[in-house]
């Protein structure tokens, strides 16, 4: 049976399942390293295994969705997504402590330290919008002592910045101006490329102009209190923009390229709060929004999923 993809290729609903019966095996096998002993973490000092491993957890959650799989065994990816990357955090900015982390009912201590990689301002605007989804003021709380001088700047460009200082005044606006970051976030150079991001450039700017800037409107429209219309012209101009820049940066013909997981807390909090839902899109599932995502179901031993 051939189902039709959310960015328009045809697939056989088979090969869907046997990519997630594969992924499904890789959080087993994660699951048994863990329990016994058998991750080399010594090897990636600086680096972040947990960073590493949130990305498979998040590319996971695609694969559950396109093989039909239940919501709450696709929202189990979510969760594992989440803690690894807020442990990836807690790690280095608490670079003095021991760290659980946890997979289920597996449990390693992990020790603090000051890491070089995937500390930067997108990557902690990413752990406060999920914060923010999972409504997990505690993880907020210490987040916020994330600042310039405990993040890597290499790559790190004005609008970048501009995000941070703005979610940053957003979470503590007794002390610090939103008003004024807004303004700089106004007078950014949408243009202006890091060093690293000067290499290419091309999809740099479309990734920013699709991505960033229409995620940044989101964020304000929702802390800025504005009517319910504009709310979600603006969240469907977003995603609109994000099912745009996934067609032209789909340069390898991947089939399944990713959903925009990171308005997922923003589009939760306008619903909680004000009860402003956008209808269903192929980019953001609306369960995603309404449905309770500490719901998870493991999913189950990997020879028993279907693949026909």
């Amino acid at each position: 049976m051939k189902q039709k993809h959310h960015y328009g290729d045809s697939y056989e609903l088979e090969v869907y399942q046997e990519f997630y019966q594969q992924r499904a095996r890789l959080a087993y096998s994660c699951k048994s390293a863990l329990q016994n002993g058998e991750v080399r973490f010594d090897s990636m000092s600086g680096d972040s295994w947990e960073y590493l491993v949130s990305h498979q957890w998040e590319e996971s959650f695609d694969f559950a969705v396109f093989a039909k799989r239940p919501h709450s065994e696709a929202r189990w990816f979510l969760d594992k997504f989440y803690h690894f990357h807020l442990t990836h955090f807690k790690r280095h900015i608490f670079p003095n402590e021991q760290h659980e982390l946890r997979l289920d009912e597996v449990s390693v201590i992990r020790p603090g330290e000051r890491l070089s990689y995937g500390i930067d301002p997108i990557n902690w605007c990413r752990a406060i919008y999920w914060a923010l989804a999972y409504n997990d003021m505690q993880s907020i709380a210490w987040l916020d002592q994330f600042d310039e001088q405990s993040m890597d700047m290499s790559g790190v460009a004005q609008i970048h910045m501009a995000e941070f200082n703005i979610v940053k005044a957003i979470l503590n606006p007794q002390e610090r101006d939103l008003v004024a970051a807004i303004k700089a976030y106004m007078q950014v150079d949408v243009t202006a490329l890091s060093e690293l991001e000067s290499r290419v450039a091309a999809d740099v700017l479309l990734f920013r102009r699709s991505v960033h800037l229409p995620r940044i409107d989101c964020l304000l429209s929702v802390f800025c209190h504005e009517d319910e219309q504009t709310y979600q012209q603006k969240m469907l101009d977003a995603l609109d923009k994000f099912a745009e820049c996934a067609h032209k940066m789909d340069k390898a013909g991947e089939p399944f390229p990713e959903f925009a997981l990171d308005l997922v807390g923003l589009a939760r909090v306008a619903y909680s709060g004000k009860g402003y839902l956008i209808p269903d899109h192929p980019y953001l599932p609306q369960w995603l929004i309404t449905e309770d995502l500490t719901d998870i179901t493991p999913p189950p031993e990997p020879e028993s999923i279907p693949t026909f």
